[in-house]
């Protein structure tokens, strides 16, 4: 019997347990007819030995009954396979689809809850320090600000130095605020340190930033009555003409010994002083700019390794799981024709070291694919901090395409209730982890392709999958499984003809009887004659690619109507 493995193989208890998949699929009348060929020649031979018995004592009647045998096998032969036997067969098959198909939901079930897990726990570490970072901004943000107002330098230094080596208290912490807008060289204002005050001008912080209620460093100063502080903010570019909420400037507020000092500023010097600060300010966004821009082309950097990686771990995978179809289409063969039980088991034993292989080529696909995801969500922050966008916060992308159920699967995709997939003009691909799409639409009377199997992507049987489509109406279904196999595909159909995957896609190949040059007369036959062709069978074929690639090939998405099949628990 022929038998066909598949990626769901090991999911089903090894291989045997997919391969009655191609049986299922379309080879039933063929098989019964076997079936009863097989009988008529078992019943033959039987007739046969009991004439060579009985030869000598009654010739005519062995004669006799072997033309009975063999007219009753030809009979059978003719008349196809029994229906009580037929729809046994395929009772058996669809309770074997079904069992196969929810082992394959339940697997993928528990695969999603892992993830999903292991996704929650990395979220709540990351909440978790992210809340651990805002309490230690928050404790260093009160001692710095606390150290400013107690005029304590070495303090103040030390906290600064920690902010910046820990990324806290963002890229200047030297410009660090309360909660009022009230900065560092407020605090040393307010509290009349002349050391600190110095400090922080020479570290260039802006001596005009306004705090609560609109008040400015010089504001407070002076409305305290600061006197040694007063002129070191004015000599650093702190602007008396600058007034609170109230319009209160700080010669309204300050005390008589200070009034003088206020008055008799030349406001041209500050002036100067504000084009020197506005210099120092845009060199220090320069270089800023610079660092951030840096740390963009690490990310990018680590984006193309990782994508290198990723690319190769794809490659593995593909050899993989194309040495697996080979496997598999040698252990077919020893089945078919029977070989003897040794070589068979042989066979069957390449087969499941195969698909150990292929397991480790998919755990190693599936940490590269993390780790590029990794790297990607690492540039996107350094960009979004580069560009100053958004507000910080990297919520995940939401998966692509229209969820739908397996159960709904049928109505949504082949019956196309609602006509969405018609309305959208592109053919339908369905994204499904699991591998549930992939046993059901090969149970349903479709042209099922491979495009990990050799034989199936050779030319001749491609062409006749995608002309028997058309020919009878039927979904030509594309199964790229988890491998990143589109960028191959257009050359795999450009050896069938020239350009035919983009007539297929933009759907120019069933106009104007462009199909027909599909026809090869000397091969197919009267069947596949352009007459044969009617506009309702062509109406009805549709064109189904399959992937169960975690993370599809964005040409892909692009091109085609998505569908996501989502779990039920």
């Amino acid at each position: 019997m022929a038998v066909r493995g598949t990626a769901t193989g090991a999911a089903a208890g090894g291989p045997a347990g997919a391969r009655s998949l191609k049986a299922a699929a379309g080879t039933g009348g063929v098989k019964g007819g076997a079936t009863a060929k097989s009988t008529a020649t078992a019943k033959g031979s039987a007739a046969s030995g009991a004439k060579g018995t009985k030869k000598a004592a009654a010739p005519e009647t062995a004669r006799s009954a072997g033309a009975r045998a063999a007219a009753t096998a030809e009979a059978e032969a003719e008349a196809g396979p029994d229906p009580a036997e037929e729809a046994a067969r395929r009772a058996e098959l669809e309770a074997k689809a079904a069992a196969e198909m929810e082992a394959l939901r339940a697997a993928a079930w528990r695969a999603q809850l892992e993830a999903e897990r292991r996704r929650e726990a990395e979220r709540r570490k990351a909440r978790e320090e992210e809340a651990a970072r805002r309490k230690e901004e928050a404790s260093l943000r009160k001692a710095l600000l606390e150290a400013a107002y107690d005029g304590d330098d070495d303090g103040l230094r030390a906290g600064l130095q920690r902010a910046a080596a820990a990324g806290l208290l963002g890229p200047d912490p030297a410009e660090t605020a309360d909660g009022h807008g009230n900065t560092l060289l407020s605090e040393a204002a307010a509290g009349g340190s002349a050391s600190t005050v110095q400090m922080l001008l020479k570290l260039g912080v802006d001596p005009n930033s306004r705090g609560e209620f609109g008040r400015t460093p010089l504001w407070r100063a002076a409305f305290l009555g600061k006197a040694e502080v007063v002129p070191l903010l004015l000599e650093g570019g702190a602007d008396p003409r600058i007034g609170n909420e109230g319009g209160e400037l700080p010669v309204h507020v300050a005390p008589p010994e200070l009034k003088e000092t206020l008055g008799a500023w030349d406001t041209a010097a500050t002036d100067r002083m504000a084009a020197q600060i506005e210099a120092r300010r845009a060199e220090r966004a320069g270089a800023a700019a610079a660092q951030r821009q840096a740390a963009v082309r690490g990310a990018e950097e680590g984006v193309s390794g990782a994508e290198a990686s990723h690319e190769r771990a794809q490659s593995q995978l593909k050899c993989a799981r194309m040495e697996l179809e080979k496997r598999i289409h040698e252990y077919d063969i020893c089945v078919e024709e029977r070989k003897p039980e040794g070589l068979t088991q042989v066979a069957l034993d390449q087969v499941h070291a195969a698909e150990a292989v292929v397991a480790e080529a998919r755990a190693h696909a599936a940490e590269a694919a993390e780790a590029l995801d990794a790297a990607r969500l690492a540039l996107r922050r350094q960009q979004q901090e580069a560009a100053a966008a958004g507000d910080g916060e990297d919520g995940e992308a939401p998966p692509p395409g229209v969820p739908v159920a397996i159960k709904a699967l049928h109505d949504v995709l082949v019956r196309d209730v609602g006509g969405l997939i018609a309305a959208s003009g592109r053919w339908p691909l369905v994204l499904d982890s699991s591998g549930q799409a992939s046993v059901f639409l090969r149970y349903q009377d479709t042209n099922y392709v491979n495009a990990l199997s050799s034989a199936h992507m050779a030319p001749p049987r491609l062409r006749r999958s995608l002309l028997g489509g058309l020919r009878y109406g039927k979904p030509l279904v594309l199964d790229l499984q988890d491998c990143d196999l589109w960028p191959e595909m257009p050359a795999a159909f450009d050896r069938v003809q020239p350009g035919l995957l983009a007539a297929l896609l933009d759907r120019s190949l069933l106009s104007g009887e462009r199909y027909t040059s599909l026809i090869r007369p000397e091969e197919d036959g009267d069947e596949y004659e352009p007459s044969r062709f009617s506009e309702g069978r062509l109406r009805a074929f549709s064109f189904v690619v399959l992937c169960s690639a975690a993370r599809p090939n964005p040409a892909l998405l692009e091109a085609m109507y998505v569908l996501r099949v989502v779990l039920s628990g």
